[in-house]
């Protein structure tokens, strides 16, 4: 079999009658991974009555080959993991299977036949380099997340039979917010599909795909986590602003309640709302007023203040996915001056 996951990159070489295809391979540790290789050679040099023997090398050690009078030469470890198409190798057919692949087999690999005291070639022209790498599940995500729109999130496990089929569990998604879940099996993978209705509280919180190999205690876990990003629109207003007073002093505040101002102040508001994307504020007065709105970056700036400011004022935020206002009275209880200020 073929594993998913694989990426091939086809080279052809020839050298007088000689000639091998083969790609290059990169495969999931402890997966594993059918490489394609043809090859040919020049029927003049071989004789035509003795055994054709091709040999796969992994550096300078072989590891598969047909000639079972060179089976010794292999350690009983590759033997198990290593394996050829010697049935389909008179048909020029050097294909050969890796199993339970192993750091250690990140390397270059080269063929060599045999077919009598003449027809002996060794295809260094073109050696096979197999790329070993962690192995991690795959996650796909339907973006953007919107709040309250529903999502699917995919958990892709890669499996073989060395390997066996995994079991696939995820991580980081209420039971409430769950519509259906399926699983999607094919020979080389597994996919377990979660279809959400994302909330703004899911915003920058992990989920994790987590396969499972095999049975305990002998089992392989391996896991991968990503950020849900969830788009949704303005909501919790934060205020935060200063109150200057004509002496100069200057009075810091966190909530609009909290301003006492008095006539000749000066008033700068700072509005902003939680959401994503980030949304502008805009400030509106709930009545006419003759004070002009200095407005720059979610600010609003009144200066020497009078009573005909007093009144409700609106800040309203949007995005992308919708806007939300909130009014508040600025200031909260207008005073007169008082001597001194």
């Amino acid at each position: 079999m073929i594993l998913a996951f694989v990426l091939w990159e086809g080279v052809q070489c020839s050298n007088n009658g000689y000639s091998l295809e083969v790609s290059s391979v990169t495969v999931q540790e402890g997966l594993c991974v059918d490489i394609p290789c043809s090859f040919t050679y020049p029927a003049s040099d071989a004789d035509q009555n003795a055994p054709l023997y091709g040999y796969w090398f992994r550096g300078g050690s072989l590891v598969a080959t047909n000639n079972q009078g060179r089976m010794d030469e292999i350690e009983e470890h590759d033997k198990r993991r290593f394996d050829m198409s010697a049935s389909e190798l008179d048909l020029g057919d050097c294909s050969f299977t890796i199993n339970n692949a192993e750091a250690a087999d990140s390397t270059s690999y080269y063929f060599r036949m045999e077919k009598g005291d003449k027809a002996k070639y060794t295809y260094f022209a073109r050696k096979l380099s197999v790329n070993v790498t962690e192995r991690k599940p795959d996650i796909t995500i339907s973006e953007p997340l919107r709040a309250g729109h529903e999502a699917r999130v995919t958990c892709i496990a890669q499996w073989c039979s060395s390997s066996g089929q995994p079991t696939i569990v995820q991580k980081g998604i209420s039971d409430d917010s769950i519509r259906k879940e399926s699983i999607v099996e094919t020979n080389t993978e597994t996919e377990k599909q979660v279809d959400f209705i994302p909330t703004a509280a899911n915003h920058q919180q992990n989920f994790t795909c987590k396969v499972i190999y095999g049975i305990e205690p002998n089992s392989v876990t391996v896991e991968r986590t990503i950020t849900m990003n969830i788009h949704y629109p303005p909501g919790m207003f934060h205020f935060s602003g200063q109150l200057r007073h004509p002496n100069g002093s200057i009075e810091n505040f966190t909530n609009a309640d909290q301003v006492v101002a008095r006539e000749g102040d000066s008033l700068l508001v700072h509005c902003e709302a939680d959401s994503n994307p980030a949304g502008n504020a805009t400030w509106v007065r709930s009545q006419f007023s003759t004070a002009p709105l200095n407005l720059s970056n979610n600010k609003m700036e009144i200066f020497d203040l009078t009573l005909q400011d007093k009144g409700e004022y609106v800040c309203e935020a949007r995005n992308q996915e919708g806007n939300c206002s909130l009014e508040n009275e600025i200031p909260g209880d207008f005073q007169a001056p008082i001597g001194g200020r």
